[in-house]
């Protein structure tokens, strides 16, 4: 339904701009899918966290998954059903957590940080098809900005459910950065692997 959407708004802009190449088309037409997915995502999770009435904790954990995947990257399911799902499990996952009333030794949390810094400075941002890395550096620096920003809230903040949401959303994007890159190698190694079969 959101293809052919697009692909209506795309047929329909073509008409009325004659200037509009067909590679302009496409890339419209892929824009398109991606913001009418992205909204009906987002007005689908904000219904289900309305209904159970964890709107704030819903809208908290979305702008810090903005705020720090957009610099890091990370999984993308190849549907909008499968994403969808994901989505729906992420951020529940975040609210069952950010209810629990624990919160560990500040030791953790300090050796969690080392980890996530040491991991983002050395696997940060991820490899995208969909979305090639012009300016890796920059990104780098703008990924540890905005970990750097959401650990300093975590430590100044008393809050349990606030500082369980800002843990377990940095903890799931580390976690994402850290499958994309072992996935990453394990693919570089099978090209390695054949073509060094190809020459023997």
């Amino acid at each position: 339904m959101l293809k052919t959407l697009s692909n209506l708004i795309s047929e329909y802009l073509a008409k009325n701009n004659t200037a509009l190449t067909k590679n302009d088309l496409l890339k419209i037409q892929y824009s398109l899918q991606v913001i009418l997915g992205d909204l009906s995502k987002f007005l689908i999770l904000f219904l289900i966290f309305l209904s159970l009435n964890e709107l704030s904790i819903f809208l908290f954990s979305f702008i810090i998954l903005i705020s720090i995947r957009f610099f890091f990257g990370g999984i993308h399911c190849k549907t909008f059903s499968s994403c969808l799902i994901c989505s729906v499990i992420y951020f529940l996952s975040i609210l069952f957590f950010s209810n629990l009333p624990i919160k560990l030794h500040t030791n953790f949390y300090l050796l969690f940080l080392i980890f996530s810094i040491i991991t983002t400075l050395i696997f940060a941002p991820c490899n995208n098809g969909k979305r090639p890395i012009k300016n890796k550096r920059l990104l780098k620096i703008l990924s540890l900005i905005s970990l750097t920003f959401w650990s300093i809230l975590f430590f100044r903040l008393s809050n349990t459910k606030i500082c369980n949401c800002i843990f377990l959303s940095i903890f799931l994007q580390i976690l994402q950065v850290i499958i994309l890159n072992i996935k990453g190698g394990i693919s570089n190694a099978k090209i390695c692997k054949s073509f060094f079969n190809s020459i023997n």
